[in-house]
């Protein structure tokens, strides 16, 4: 019985690896396909310009069809697991596939070298986020993902020249909405054991031991630290950059502590 669960533990461990590295790999993918778009597209020499005109028709289409086909993606995910089917995981990455390259392309046909700025932070750190959620302690992947939407906000704040305000107006609104979702959904599975329930189907987020209340605190923290920065300007910003880089090396040491 003991040499079962042992196989069954090692299975589990490579699957979440084969997965991990499947979104590692797509990051990668989407990080050379930036660099392309940004010496052919944003900044094209003067004998590329019929490049750079036929890449923004790509970019445009690229953009539409992403969205909608991971839409399309998304809602067949939903449906495979209202349905009881086996876990949809290549559904959902194929949904997340295409949602972020359609989202990329209209953001940098939007924004230019802001949008190309901001997709070279997120992009690696989507990646680092994945490979935590696999192969680390979950508590920290949700307490990561809070954190890091303040660095980003704070960074766009540190970063925005005044030209591109709409972006950042933008990531702010949807970073408080995150933040504050990820609170409550913290709550909800402290109600429930760390589980979420999706269309009856019973999700293992957590577990019953799980500390939600830190997460909580460090989506409260980014939540201030971003907001602080956005009223108080660029040089604010730029030192509570590094107050939440030093409490996201704090959780990183305790979670680490735990693991001994």
């Amino acid at each position: 019985m003991n040499e079962r669960k042992k196989a069954a533990q090692r299975q589990q461990e490579d699957i979440a690896l084969n997965r991990a590295m499947l979104w590692f790999g797509a990051a990668m993918v989407l990080e050379l396909l930036l660099l392309l778009v940004n010496k052919y597209f944003v900044n094209f020499p003067m004998d590329m310009v019929g490049v750079a005109l036929v890449l923004e028709k790509v970019l445009i289409a690229a953009a539409v069809l992403g969205v909608l086909g991971g839409a399309a993606c998304a809602v067949l995910a939903w449906k495979k697991l209202g349905a009881g089917q086996a876990s949809p995981f290549r559904t959902v990455l194929c949904a997340v596939w295409l949602l972020a390259l359609g989202i990329s392309a209209g953001l940098v046909v939007r924004f230019g070298q802001s949008a190309m700025q901001v997709l070279y932070v997120l992009v690696p750190a989507g990646a680092v986020l994945a490979l935590v959620y696999y192969l680390y302690q979950k508590e920290f992947f949700f307490s990561a993902c809070g954190i890091g939407v303040g660095l980003l906000g704070l960074w766009l704040v540190r970063k925005n020249s005044g030209r591109h305000d709409v972006l950042v107006s933008l990531y702010m609104i949807l970073g408080v909405l995150f933040l504050l979702g990820l609170v409550l959904l913290m709550f909800k599975l402290k109600k429930a054991d760390g589980v979420l329930t999706v269309k009856g189907r019973a999700l293992a987020l957590l577990t019953k031991q799980s500390n939600f209340l830190l997460v909580v605190v460090s989506s409260l923290v980014s939540l201030a630290a971003m907001i602080a920065g956005l009223l108080l300007g660029g040089t604010a910003a730029f030192y509570l950059l590094f107050v939440l880089l030093a409490w996201l090396f704090l959780l990183l040491v305790y979670y680490t502590v735990r693991l001994m």
